[in-house]
């Protein structure tokens, strides 16, 4: 059966959201994964994305696969692993709704207490700033920057399962793995390009668990290739909006993008 015209434009739009999120502002593809399930049943939307979203990976990683960190992909994947078959699991056996209600709501709390601590970060400084100028010169002061959150905590393979188990049940696993890799402190460049790898190989895996249930079929991958150039025209647009933002801004976006995310999933779909 071919896809209505409304379908394609929406799915279009869908597309070059995703597009965007995935060399540009991170976190925003959950907003075109919630789109395009305004016009596809939203488990079935996840098997029409997953093609396409397999195209963004590839241009994303053409543009920073040599910034990514390999080191912290490695560490990740395991948990990762574990959370894509809880998500498999849950899909065949859970209402996906409720499953996808609770991601948001985690997803809030944890967005809620990063921009709570980048707030609490930035004031110290600050404080710190005001009693040095009152205070004698010192010939070796303390660095500003504190060593970033150690990668194999306990905190970081939540995060890890719930980029899984999220991406598998909502293909909203960018939030997760947004905190992840501000919680290890890391470039702009190196967050795009340890994402890019990370989704790749994310996305890989999900295609025969798609393919198990019954996502991807002859009819979903003709909507996906008629949607295709969606996220080729965002991935462009993303390249371009995340030239000469500095990290600050950069960070400040991913946190806000992931909160408001959150509340998507936790009201705004269905």
């Amino acid at each position: 059966m071919e896809p209505s015209p409304l379908v394609v434009v929406v799915g279009l739009l869908a597309a070059f959201v995703m597009g965007v999120s995935k060399t540009g502002v991170p976190s925003v593809g959950a907003f075109g994964a919630a789109l395009l399930a305004t016009v596809v049943p939203a488990v079935a939307s996840t098997g029409v994305l997953l093609p396409v979203l397999l195209l963004g990976d590839a241009v994303a990683i053409a543009m920073y696969a040599r910034h990514a960190d390999a080191r912290l992909l490695v560490r990740l994947l395991p948990s990762v692993t574990v959370g894509l078959l809880a998500g498999y699991l849950l899909v065949r056996v859970a209402d996906a709704d409720v499953v996808t209600r609770v991601i948001g709501a985690v997803l809030l709390l944890s967005a809620i207490g990063a921009l709570v601590r980048r707030r609490r970060s930035a004031v110290r400084p600050a404080a710190d700033d005001a009693v040095a100028a009152t205070s004698p010169t010192r010939s070796d002061p303390e660095p500003v920057d504190r060593p970033p959150a150690r990668a194999r905590g306990p905190v970081s393979l939540l995060l890890g399962a719930g980029a899984g188990l999220s991406t598998m049940v909502a293909n909203a696993g960018g939030p997760m793995m947004t905190l992840y890799l501000l919680r290890m402190r890391v470039g702009t460049l190196a967050f795009l390009g340890t994402s890019a790898w990370f989704f790749l190989a994310v996305n890989l895996l999900k295609v025969p668990f798609s393919v198990g249930l019954g996502l991807i079929t002859p009819d979903s991958l003709r909507l996906s290739a008629a949607i295709a150039p969606g996220i080729l025209v965002g991935a462009l647009a993303g390249r371009r909006l995340v030239r000469g933002m500095s990290r600050e801004v950069f960070e400040l976006a991913a946190l806000v993008a992931t909160a408001a995310a959150a509340v998507w999933l936790l009201v705004g779909r269905g």
